[in-house]
Formats: structure tokens, sequence, C-alpha cells
């Protein structure tokens, strides 16, 4: 998978903007402006089009999964709620930014007719309308930064009573060029080039023009989805080869590019530094899970067959431990990691902490070990080999051999894979021990868990002890618990073990053990979430197993 989001952009909220010259007063801007237009991002979000979209973001991704993440993505990015100071606050505090394309002050549709722009809400009623003449051309800043070559052209009414529809200021973007406008409107001239700054921080109004046809918005979601991966996609493009600890250290610096390991390297056992670092996106569930692409590993890295040696990280209060410790949209591979100790909390692995999105292949793991500490949120866990937490991700035809202990309280581990959601798991195969205190869950030979997983094929365990304390369960050779509900408006899919051997695996549990099984410990059930959102999430989740079995 191929690093190609930048959610953020050279300026974000110039979502489908082409990189024209700048108008003057006299080129005829209101001109080309002539028409009606209604907002574009609801327009854009509307389901007739999501394949479409989809299509487009397959020039740059080859991956379902990622696609429609990026969909998600590029669509709620400018569908925001917020502008002006409350905005400025609510984005200083997270690291999210959404900006809000939208109408504002009720108005639904707006008019440009010769030099008069009038405005309806959504009841057909008029709001105002006036006629307006050019007044200047004032640049547009971006995080206090002057955007070269960009300018907001303003036009103002001298009607008196126009108050909120004072000024118009509107970019460079035409239907003839960009399929769609962008504009921002206010009772002052002042603050109004400012994009996060000032009284319409975070705001500027985009529209497409009112009875659009297909071709139209095809043609402005075409667009906006090339300008704002192309830029990404050339510069993965671009390998930069790597040969000492130092070089490898300095992807921290540039966590967007493609890398390749050109010589074996060895870390000496010094403290490494993860490469990437996980915060969430904002604060809702959902927003925890994506993390903030700012921060993580978001390149490709090609290991070329060579070996890693000698890692330590020894942070046991830190969370996305790992020799990458977050990697977002990434594709990490071919390489062996060896002798590797790890100490962490939460998502923790000798290779990769937490893989969100991410392709992890062709990996193999000696001789690894990783320690968990307690937290206050050690009962999430997730550690594991090769991988402590995937979320919508792939393990393939990786190797590890490894030893797991985990605290009491503590859950999702696996000699391969620890917490894993919506990711499967293709041709691994493990060795080694997971070792866990009282009170643990998830507990297995390949993997921790695999709740919502498509599919676990070709993986096999062999040579693995699981040793748990007392009031432990979901403990499976191949993985503690998975599976999903044949109820697809669920979106967590069935999942289907197909071709999954054990083979010397033992499990040793303390009393009262609960849901321990050669293959899979049992599925998924909470009673929170039961009570929570109901059905189908009021019993176990449903797994299949094709062909799995234990050898002698």
């Amino acid at each position: 998978m191929k690093k190609v989001l930048s959610v953020l952009l050279a300026v974000l909220v110039l979502a489908c903007a082409a990189s024209l010259p700048a108008l003057a007063a006299d080129d005829g801007l209101m001109e080309k402006l002539q028409g009606s237009y209604i907002e574009l991002f609801p327009e854009f979000a509307r389901e007739e089009y999501h394949d479409y979209w989809l299509e487009c973001i397959g020039a740059y991704v080859d991956d379902g999964d990622a696609a429609d993440m990026f969909y998600t993505l590029l669509t709620q990015t400018c569908m925001g709620e917020l502008k002006g100071e409350e905005a400025i606050q609510a984005y200083a505090d997270t690291p999210e930014v959404q900006f809000d394309c939208f109408f504002e002050n009720g108005l639904a549709v707006l008019t440009v007719e010769g030099d008069t722009i009038s405005g309806t809400d959504a009841d057909g009623e008029e709001l105002f309308r006036h006629d307006y003449a050019f007044a200047e051309d004032v640049p547009i800043t971006y995080m206090g930064e002057v955007l070269e070559g960009m300018v907001m052209h303003v036009y103002k009414t001298e009607d008196g009573d126009a108050g909120d529809f004072t000024y118009f200021g509107f970019t460079d973007d035409t239907p003839d060029e960009t399929q769609h406008i962008e504009f921002r409107y206010g009772p002052s001239l002042e603050d109004m080039s400012g994009y996060t700054e000032g009284l319409y921080a975070y705001w500027l109004a985009a529209g497409i023009p009112e009875g659009y046809d297909d071709g139209l918005i095809r043609d402005c979601i075409k667009l906006f989805v090339d300008e704002n991966m192309a830029e990404e996609a050339e510069a993965a493009a671009e390998v930069i080869e790597i040969s000492t600890p130092e070089e490898l250290a300095a992807i921290n610096e540039n966590l967007s590019a493609s890398y390749v390991l050109t010589a074996d390297i060895d870390l000496g056992g010094e403290a490494w530094t993860p490469i990437g670092t996980y915060a969430p996106s904002g604060e809702s569930p959902e927003e925890q899970e994506i993390p903030d692409l700012s921060l993580a590993f978001t390149g490709s890295f090609d290991g070329g067959g060579h070996t890693i040696s000698n890692l330590v990280i020894d942070e046991p209060e830190s969370m996305a431990m790992g020799l990458f410790g977050c990697a977002a949209n990434a594709d990490i591979r071919n390489f062996t990691l060896e002798n590797a100790s790890v100490d962490g909390m939460l998502m923790s692995a000798d290779v990769v902490g937490y893989a969100f999105c991410t392709t992890v292949a062709d990996v193999y793991l000696w001789d690894g070990h990783v320690t968990a500490h307690p937290c206050e949120m050690s009962d999430e866990g997730m550690f594991g080999g090769i991988v402590g937490a995937g979320m919508m991700s792939l393990i393939t035809d990786c190797s590890a051999e490894a030893e797991i202990i985990l605290p009491d309280g503590t859950a999702n581990a696996g000699v391969v894979g620890g917490g894993l959601e919506m990711t499967s798991v293709v041709n691994c195969v493990s060795s080694g021990s997971v070792t866990a205190g009282d009170g643990c869950y998830g507990l297995g030979g390949v993997s921790g868990c695999g709740f919502g997983a498509e599919e676990f094929t070709g993986c096999r365990a062999e040579d693995v002890s699981i040793t748990a304390g007392d009031d432990c369960y979901w403990i499976g050779g191949i993985t503690g618990y998975a599976g999903g509900f044949e109820d697809e408006t669920a979106g967590v899919p069935v999942t289907v073990l197909t071709d999954c051997t054990v083979k010397n695996v033992t499990v040793v549990t303390g009393e009262d053990a609960d849901g321990v099984d050669d293959i899979v410990g049992a599925g998924f059930y909470s009673d929170e979430a039961a009570e929570l959102m109901g059905a189908p999430f009021d019993q176990p989740t449903v797994f299949e197993l094709v062909n799995c079995g234990v050898e002698e």
C-alpha cells in the first residue's frame, strides 16, 4: 500500500483549487461566476458518487479498506461545523483540523447575475440582493504565513443594510476551470483572507452550480482526489537509501517518504526512539483509532532482505512502542529483525506498535521479546511480536519467534499480532511463548484477537507455549478470539480461518479458565457492547473454520 494521503494539503481548505494565476479587477471574474450555486460538499457525499470516489482514489491506493478510509477522510475534512474563535480554540486543543465549507447565515443558494449578488434560504425566501463592485485583492494567510501567489478577490456593496453580506471574497476557482467556486462573505473587510485566524477562521464556503450535471461533479471529484493525493504519490515515488543506524533513525525527520535498506544495521543495544508516534486524531472513540497522520510513519519501508539487530526499547510508561511506533497508510516489508527487546505500555511490539491501514509483509522476527507494563488502560493491552495493535491492516508472509509477557489484567497478546481489528493475517508462522498473569484474556499462538478480521489464511503456530494465570479466558492456538456478524449492516465481517494449523502448542491455565480451544478460543461478546448497541452485538461474534486442525 502506497502512502497517498495528505488531508491537510498545502492549504487544506483549498479543496479543489487549481493553481491559477491571480485575477485582476478587470479580468472579468464576476462574469466568470455568473449563475446560481448550492453547497458542494453535501453533493460530494451523496451515496451515488461513492463508487466513483473509490475509482478515483484507486489510482493511488491498491487496497479497498484504505480507499474507503480515504474517501471518509477526504470528504469529512471539509465538512466541519466550527469557524472563527471557536474553531481556533478547538483546533488548538486537538490535532484534528476540519474546515467548514458550508454556506453560513441561512444562505442556501447564491446567485451572481451581472454585478448583482443575491441569496435565498432553504425555503426559497430571498435573504439579500445588492450590486457589488471590486474593492481590492488581499493576500491569503494560513497558520500566520502569507501564501505566495494566492489572493482573495474582495467585492463590496455600498448598500448600508447589507450586514453579513456587505463583502464577498472569491478565490480563483471558477466553474470553467475547477467545476466549483470558493468564497467568503461578512460585514467587514478585516480578516477576510485569514484562513486560520480572525472572524472567519476555518471557514471557506464551497459551491457547485445549481442543477449541475453528472459529468461536472465527477470532474470535480476527480480534481479533488488528484490534487489531494498526487503530491504524496509523487513524493512516495522517490526512494531514499539508508544503510546506517543514524539514517534509520532519521526517518523520523521525514515520515512520509519511501525508504530502502541497503545494508544490515546493528543498533548495538542503544535506546531506540520508535519511527512514528501515536496521537489520536480527535476525541471521539472513532477518532481515537485514527492516528494523527502528521506524527505517524506514513511512507514505505523496504528492508531489501537485510537484517536489523539488537533493538532495545525500555519505555514502560509509553504506548505504541516498536521499531516503528505508529504506522498509518504505510507499507513495511522485506527484512529480518533479530534480538529485539521492547518494554512498553499498550500497543507495543518488536516491529510495529500500532499499524493503521498498513501492510506488513515478509518480515521475520527472531529472538523477539515484548514485556507489557500495567496502566489504567491495561485491559486493552495489544502486544505482539510483529504488530501490537492492528486496525484495518494486513499482516502477510511474516514469521515470528518471540516471547510475550503480560502482567495481571492485560489482554490481546500473540506471538505475531496482539489486538487485531479488521486486520487479516495471511501465511504467517509463529513459535515462542505467551505468558500472562491473572485476569487476562485474548491470548493466542498467532494473535491475541482477530475481531472483525476477514481472514486468517495459511497461518501456523508451532512450538508455542501459552501460560495463563487464574480467571483468564479466550485462549486459542491460532487466536484467542475472532469473528464478526452475518448481518452485514453491523460492519463487522465474519472471520474465516482457512488452512490454519497448530503443532506442539501447549496451553496451561490457572483456575476458572474459560473459552480455550485448539484454533480459536471463542467469539467476542461484551455485556457493555450488548447494552450499548443491541443486536447483533448481543451475541458472540461468528467465525468459520475451513480445513483447520492440529498436527501430530
